[in-house]
Parts: C-alpha cells; sequence; structure tokens
C-alpha cells in the first residue's frame, strides 16, 4: 500500500499523482488538486506526463475564487464538470454541522449524471486523463473510487488511494485554505478542519455502505449515471494492464 501514497512533483500543485499506482496501466489516470498555480515547470512536467485531457470538476464558485486552470503549452484539452458538494436542502446548510458524509452524499445524489459523464470521458480519452477539483480529495476522491470499482480493483486498494491525500494536504496546503476561510468569518470546527483537508478510511468505507444500501452498490450506481456494460469494458481496455 505504501506505493498509494507518492506524490509527483508538479511545481504548483500539492497532491498531484497517479491513482492507485501497481494497479493501473502506468501513466494514464492521475488526480490532482487544482491546477490554477501551475508554474511554468509544473506545465512542462503535465506536457511530459502526456497530459490530454483535464477534467476539472470545481464548481463557478470555486473558480471564482480559485482561478482558472493554467494549461497553454500543455497541449491538454480541458472540460469543466461542474460539481457542489453542497446539501440539497440549503437551507438546512450549517458549515457547523456539515460533515464529510453529508457531502458525499450530496455529491453521489445531485451528481449522478455528471459524475457517468466524467468517467464516460476517462473511458474514451486517447492518452493520459487527469481529474482534480480544488483539494483533490472528496469529488477528485469519488471519481476515482467510481472508476476502481467499476474496472474491479479491490475495495481496501480504493480506500488506501483515497486515505493517501491528507498527507499531501496537510502544511502549506491547509493552513492557505484556513485563512481563506476565516476571511468568511466561518467559525473554524473540527468539522470544517476534516472537510477541508480529511481523508478518513471510515469515511469512504461509509460511503460504499452507502450505495450497497440506497443504490443497489456500485455498479447498479454507476449504471444509473450512464456508465453501462460497454462503458466499463472501455474503461477496462483503458486503464487496466494486458497481458
Amino acid at each position: 500500500m505504501d506505493d498509494l501514497v507518492s506524490r509527483l512533483d508538479v511545481p504548483g500543485t500539492h497532491n498531484f499523482r497517479e491513482v492507485a499506482p501497481g494497479m493501473l496501466t502506468p501513466g494514464r489516470l492521475y488526480r490532482s488538486d487544482a491546477l490554477h498555480r501551475l508554474t511554468r515547470d509544473g506545465r512542462r512536467t503535465l506536457k511530459e506526463l502526456g497530459i490530454g485531457q483535464v477534467i476539472d470538476l470545481r464548481s463557478a464558485f470555486d473558480r471564482r475564487i480559485g482561478g482558472r486552470d493554467r494549461l497553454r503549452g500543455t497541449g491538454a484539452a480541458y472540460l469543466s464538470v461542474p460539481i457542489d458538494g453542497t446539501p440539497p436542502d440549503r437551507s438546512r446548510f450549517d458549515p457547523n454541522t456539515l460533515t464529510l458524509f453529508d457531502v458525499y452524499r450530496a455529491v453521489l445524489t445531485r451528481h449522478q449524471e455528471h459524475l457517468g459523464l466524467v468517467i464516460r470521458t476517462i473511458a474514451s480519452a486517447d492518452g493520459a486523463v487527469v481529474v482534480h477539483c480544488t483539494a483533490g480529495k472528496d469529488r477528485t476522491g469519488l471519481v476515482a473510487a467510481l472508476v476502481l470499482a467499476a474496472v474491479g480493483i479491490e475495495r481496501d486498494v480504493i480506500v488506501a488511494d483515497y486515505a493517501a491525500t491528507a498527507a499531501n494536504l496537510s502544511g502549506e496546503w491547509t493552513e492557505r485554505m484556513l485563512r481563506k476561510v476565516r476571511r468568511f468569518r466561518v467559525p473554524i470546527t473540527d468539522n470544517l478542519i476534516e472537510i477541508l483537508s480529511g481523508s478518513p478510511p471510515a469515511m469512504l468505507i461509509d460511503t460504499f455502505d452507502w450505495l450497497d444500501s440506497e443504490h443497489g452498490g456500485v455498479l447498479a450506481y454507476l449504471e444509473a449515471a450512464g456508465v453501462d456494460g460497454a462503458a466499463r469494458d472501455r474503461l477496462r481496455r483503458a486503464l487496466l494492464p494486458t497481458g
């Protein structure tokens, strides 16, 4: 499992890494925090990695606060699929009591169609893909988990890939996000810190259990999202080693 915590040195990012290295075909699927801080060297690295498709999961608000991806000169195509983790009943939204599980359930409930589009795009991409949101943790983590489940990767590997994020975000990235939150006068609670930078394994395990109980499992959820057997076959051909 140690290979799953490897972070790639892409200047301007904190959480750029391959998804489940050693399990998928090397150099095909990456996950990252936002790319709006990419330096010239960071853009050069993206090009060297052969990234042909960038999928940005940030909401319009996220992009307004953070900025547009810096992709000039990388040769990568850009696709924005805005995903918002706010619970459906916004009148009951309370940052003091909101949990990561609330966020994940909201993403999976409100954006099933969008998640299906993202996964089909990964399956049909010609070359390497990087998926990112703001932290590369929650929305990106759910996409990575669904993709890995779709191609038959064992659940303990999926959970380990998800959990690796927290170490990459500790320190500078988390402190910068906390400074932004304070400017909005939002109380800094344990829940909020976990939402900003945590990736506890139990949270993804609980989310898988919720998919099992509410949707009949990951594959049934994906089928309803438009990721049918043919799409999963394309995904396996794109991501799994042959021979």
